[in-house]
């Protein structure tokens, strides 16, 4: 009687009623009977050797003292389920998703044992990150046309765990874990939950942002008004959704993003007009006589910089807020101007000045207006898709501007005309290529479908945007080169590229090689070959980047015709 119990959750009756009424999901055709079955075949060798599993291959913690249920059979049933769930979310109807998850948490939650927790610690997380991800789904599924802030909450607080727990779960490739392979968990698992956080999480960002852009403008006019700028209101109203509130301007610091790939960045994107707001409020409390801060030459040149951006965007995003009528009239060219009024009354750029107490008299204004753009590769360099290094690279070259030429009529005869980007770096220099749509293979593809297009328009390069359009693909692979010339060897960060990383590095790029780089010898030299891999999943998938290291960078080379590059 006890066996029987045992492996009676396992039985094909349990998962049919798991799954009841899969004839009445209202689907179309056969495709997801035929897919369902399909999946329901990986899982058949679980039912049928269960037995066999508890006896050879128990967890951990059934080694350590008595378990008084069986919660390596709960938990591996839950997994599967709930895996089940998410693979074929759409086709299950609202009020069967309803039974499901509350049995599901009801049965993880009868998982009490501590010491069982803590050694399978990495399935029991990822289970909880499953189940809270189908209810944040769920919740965005039974969406109405208006919503309260009340249900975005419940929605942010739910996908927030859902990344909690999956930052929590850790996958290690144990190598032949025969109870992972049996219950099919594996790091594409891993990796495919990850791809799914993230689509969802473009899908809330916007409902997030537009929840408070009426808090942010009524701050705005309340600074108008009184002089005052509260931006503990603009961050407690940000923190709500863990929307990326940038305050970097009256901190006085750069802001640079680049997540890690080992986890999922709880935060949200703050919409452009939202940060458009933070960034006026900033400019403009400097610009006025509570802002009483002694600052340096370098930290004068930091706001006018950060202005810069400012008038910028609004001016690269006229067309795109043609219909908001609060930024056509509070946040335009004009305004702009006038902010930069004040800022010269306050912070002149006209008169010397020895602010920085050096004793030497900075000429503030000839600094401004008389400084090149550098634009600095980062370093380390963001975690790529593959690396390569090349030691003593071209050694008959020593100037760098013929190193410059020889390595771009490389890339140009390759099809890279018009698509090079330099960058400052270490005591040479860096360039990267456009972001290109390529072959699973590593081939590239037709000309007229190979380099991925803004759709922003006004000439903005927008990485947001560029993906967009290519929602509808299945499967899609995009690639940037990085290569690198410096005698030092490159540092490598944990951190890999972005996509607000890669904006970034296409924007704050040079046409050409700096000038004052084209004359610089360096004959000790090595060149390293960096290859950022963005994978598209599935229809709908935020690409993300390829760690898996399938494509090595010899073969990235061979096949986009670049392979001259590394001849010497």
């Amino acid at each position: 009687m006890k066996l029987i119990q045992l492996i009676k959750p396992f039985f094909p009756f349990k998962i049919t009623y798991k799954f009841a009424n899969l004839h009445s999901l209202h689907c179309t055709g056969t495709g997801f009977l035929s897919k369902f079955i399909t999946k329901m075949e990986v899982y058949k060798p679980f039912i049928l050797y269960l037995i066999f599993l508890m006896a050879s291959i128990p967890l951990k913690a059934q080694e350590s003292h008595p378990v008084h249920k069986n919660d390596s059979i709960t938990l591996a049933q839950a997994y599967i389920n709930l895996s089940l769930t998410k693979d074929y979310f759409e086709k299950i109807s609202n009020e069967r998703l309803s039974k499901i998850l509350p049995f599901e948490t009801n049965e993880l939650k009868s998982i009490t044992d501590s010491t069982f927790i803590k050694q399978n610690h990495t399935l029991y997380n990822f289970t909880y990150s499953i189940l809270y991800f189908n209810e944040a789904k769920l919740l965005f599924k039974n969406k109405s046309k208006t919503i309260e802030r009340s249900v975005l909450i419940k929605w942010h607080h739910n996908l927030k765990k859902a990344i909690a727990y999956y930052n929590l779960s850790k996958y290690i490739n144990e190598g032949n874990n025969e109870f992972y392979q049996l219950i099919n968990f594996e790091e594409n698992s891993y990796n495919e939950l990850r791809w799914n956080i993230y689509s969802l999480k473009s899908e809330f960002t916007p409902y997030f942002n537009n929840d408070i852009y009426l808090d942010f403008k009524k701050i705005f006019y309340n600074s108008k008004r009184s002089k005052k700028y509260d931006f503990d209101k603009l961050s407690y109203y940000a923190s709500i959704y863990d929307l990326a509130l940038d305050l970097s301007i009256i901190e006085n610091r750069i802001n640079y993003e680049f997540d890690n790939y080992n986890s999922i960045d709880h935060m949200y994107k703050m919409d452009l007009k939202l940060d458009l707001i933070t960034r006026y409020l900033q400019l403009k409390y400097i610009a006025s006589n509570q802002y009483e801060k002694n600052l340096s030459s370098a930290e004068i040149l930091q706001i006018y910089d950060s202005y810069d951006g400012f008038y910028y965007d609004i001016i690269d995003n006229t067309k795109k807020f043609e219909e908001d009528n609060f930024i056509r009239k509070e946040l335009n060219p004009e305004v702009c101007k006038s902010l930069y009024n004040e800022l010269q009354k306050k912070y002149p750029i006209n008169k010397t000045t020895d602010s920085d107490g050096d004793g030497v008299i900075d000429n503030v204004e000839s600094a401004y207006m008389a400084r090149p753009k550098q634009y600095f590769f980062p370093n380390p360099a963001p975690l790529p898709s593959a690396k390569a290094t090349f030691n003593n690279f071209k050694p008959n070259l020593t100037i760098l501007g013929t190193v410059d030429k020889d390595i771009s009529s490389i890339f140009i005869n390759a099809g890279y005309k018009n698509k090079l980007y330099y960058y400052y770096h270490l005591d040479g220099y860096a360039m990267t290529t456009s972001l290109e749509k390529f072959n699973k293979d590593g081939t590239a593809i037709e000309d007229s479908k190979r380099w991925v297009k803004s759709l922003g328009g006004e000439g903005k390069f927008s990485y947001y945007e560029i993906f967009k359009s290519l929602f509808f693909e299945t499967e899609s692979e995009f690639r940037m080169f990085a290569i690198i010339i410096a005698s030092k060897e490159v540092r490598i960060s944990n951190e890999s590229l972005t996509p607000s990383g890669a904006e970034m590095l296409i924007k704050n790029s040079h046409p050409t090689l700096p000038e004052e780089l084209k004359n610089k010898t360096l004959p000790n030299k090595n060149l390293t070959v960096l290859v950022y891999h963005f994978h598209q999943n599935d229809i709908g998938e935020v690409p993300m980047l390829d760690l898996s290291g399938k494509i090595k960078v010899h073969d990235h080379l061979k096949k986009a015709g670049l392979s001259n590059l590394i001849k010497n």
